[in-house]
């Protein structure tokens, strides 16, 4: 064990004092501006799983922060809270609303864990109203109500959902307390008042119940947040289904979805669908069977009428049967020729019908070959569109791979051919320089050191720009936060976290860098933006990279595909086998989120 620790702490030395004497000094503090703790990156993981409705992975990345002390309060507040949100989501059960079907009356039971931290984290709010903590880290006052009243709202319905009725009450009712305007407040005292309907309702309290259902419509209403105005309709009818008010549920019920209207989201349609099943309780209720009735009327007047038409035919069929009988022998020469006649007649329908059915057939036929023969084509034409785009896929990644190689190649002759004669000449002219022990050194000597000297740095810089050295020599993870330190400035701050990143293959490293490069570029030119993020990790032999920024984003999708170089990035992704997704909207940003297959090298370099 120890001798495993001193070999490492050499490496971490040499690879130290080998960062200070290269041209790019930048391992000397890992903690420098711009870098993202530890914390925060996996917050900001967790955020985004629980926003792309993946709890499990958000609940993986939360957890551990939850045994962590922070220093950072705010960034603890924040832990808390999203916490107590997951935590609650991955509860048992579904909340279905107030009443479903009679008296179900089925809640969501929650995790008591939730209720645990979203307390901690008001305790820090509280701490932050009666300090100046709050301004520290950039919050007003309306800052600082607003999250109060998002976690009173997450208590009561925690507490609701654990069947802790007192405490949903009282933390609903400190919603009306806080006296400042502003619209998501308002939001979550309309939400109060349905909260209260419900804890009213589970009492049996059923007046009040509906005193707060009618506050809740009304204030949504003015919010003009037609979701939450038919959810609070569908509560409202509930209580007259359950005081057996059957014509004001089933009014309130139709009312309810007038507002859903023809709105299409997920979350409408699951209401619309609730609020359908109560409504066909109503009716039920109501007993509105006139439809019915009228079905079974038409059914039993059809079969009394075909019961009357069958007999009538059965009496002519008799009657006629009765004549013949009695003309029998007089109508055997006329049957035996109608008998003929019908067997012509019919012999010459089959006939016809069977020559019709194989000139049918045969025209089928043909229609199938026809059909089979443009499959056939078309399938050759998509071979042949799938060869095309894959050989420009091919042509595309040969020429940047050209290009990566010739640029390799020219930065290490300049590097280490070129250079090393430029410093050869230098060196040369200083000892000519030294002879004259004393003289006055030739004008043209000192002229061509100088030369020699600022051809020698730019040599270096042209190597460099050809060609990472830091990411030839220390790897993937450093080049990039080589490259946002240097891109960062007074406009823009380039943040960034890498976690478990390691040496890959030269050639893998080098395409991903150039990609992420590019990207770096693109928010530059384009997004305006004041911060952008790097977020890599590997997971399970995959490099998963974030790429995002708080810009102007793309319009439409049209101006995310005019660039030459987004077509490359995805080439280049499709060429190692990975997944490339873009996702933007106007004002909104751009999030650029890469999955790609790592391919190592024999042996591993850890992080310094």
């Amino acid at each position: 064990m120890i001798r495993n620790f001193l070999i490492l702490l050499f490496i971490l030395i040499q690879l130290k004092a080998e960062c200070y004497n290269s041209a790019f000094p930048i391992i000397d503090d890992l903690q420098e501006e711009g870098q993202v703790s530890d914390n925060q990156r996996d917050y900001e993981l967790a955020k985004i799983y629980f926003k792309e409705n993946k709890p499990s992975k958000a609940l993986k990345k939360i957890l551990p922060l939850l045994e962590e002390s922070f220093e950072d309060r705010l960034l603890e507040l924040k832990v808390y809270l999203l916490a107590g949100k997951i935590l609650r989501e991955t509860g048992d059960g579904s909340d279905r609303g107030v009443y479903h079907l009679e008296t179900t009356g089925l809640f969501f039971k929650g995790n008591f864990k939730a209720i645990n931290f979203v307390h901690k984290a008001l305790k820090i709010v509280d701490e932050f109203k009666i300090s100046d903590r709050g301004a520290y880290y950039g919050l007003s006052n309306t800052d600082l109500e607003l999250l109060t009243a998002e976690l009173y709202h997450l208590l009561s319905v925690c507490y609701l959902d654990t069947d802790k009725l007192d405490s949903s009450r009282v933390y609903s009712e400190k919603q009306f307390s806080i006296n400042s305007v502003h619209s998501r407040i308002d939001v979550f005292k309309g939400r109060a008042y349905t909260n209260l309907g419900k804890v009213y309702f589970i009492e049996k309290k059923f007046e009040d119940a509906e005193s707060m259902f009618k506050k809740s419509v009304e204030f949504h209403k003015l919010l003009k947040d037609d979701i939450s105005v038919a959810l609070a309709m569908n509560n409202l009818a509930s209580i007259y289904l359950v005081k057996e008010e059957y014509p004001k549920a089933k009014k309130s019920y139709q009312e309810a979805l007038t507002y859903l209207g023809d709105n299409k989201s997920s979350a409408a349609l699951e209401h619309k669908e609730m609020i359908y099943d109560n409504l066909a309780w109503a009716l039920y209720k109501l007993e509105d069977f006139k439809a019915y009735d009228y079905v079974t009327e038409s059914y039993a007047i059809r079969d009394s009428l075909n019961e009357v038409g069958e007999q009538k035919k059965f009496a002519e069929i008799q009657a006629i049967h009765n004549v013949e009988m009695a003309r029998q022998e007089e109508q055997i020469k006329t049957e035996k020729q109608e008998r003929k006649t019908w067997i012509i007649g019919v012999t010459g329908i089959v006939v016809s019908l069977l020559l019709l059915y194989l000139a049918n057939l045969y025209k089928l036929r043909q229609q199938s070959l026809s059909l089979k023969l443009s499959q056939s084509q078309l399938e050759q034409q998509r071979n042949l569109d799938r060869l095309k785009s894959q050989s420009q896929v091919k042509i595309l990644n040969a020429t940047i791979d050209g290009k990566e190689t010739e640029r390799k190649q020219i930065a290490e002759i300049l590097h280490d051919n070129v250079s090393a004669l430029l410093s050869s000449a230098s060196m040369h002219l200083q000892a000519s320089q030294q002879q004259f022990k004393g003289a006055e050194v030739p004008i043209e000597l000192a002229k061509t050191q100088e030369i020699i000297t600022e051809a020698s740095h730019k040599i270096r810089d042209l190597s460099h720009n050809l060609m990472s050295s830091v990411l030839l020599k220390f790897g993937l993870e450093y080049a990039v936060k080589d490259s946002a330190k240097k891109f960062s400035n007074s406009n823009i701050r380039i943040n960034t976290a890498i976690h478990n990143v390691y040496r890959y293959s030269q050639d893998q490293e080098i395409k991903i860098f150039n990609i992420i490069q590019e990207l770096i570029n693109n928010i530059l030119k384009h997004s305006q933006a004041k911060n952008a993020y790097v977020i890599m990790e590997e997971e399970d032999d995959m490099l998963n990279i974030i790429v995002k920024d708080d810009g102007v984003g793309f319009k439409n999708k049209s101006e995310e595909e005019k660039g030459v170089g987004i077509n490359q990035i995805k080439a280049r992704i499709h060429m190692m086998n990975g997944s490339f997704l873009i996702e933007s909207s106007q004002g909104m940003g751009t999030k650029t989120t890469m999955n790609i297959p790592v391919v190592r090298k024999k042996t591993r370099v850890y992080s310094a």
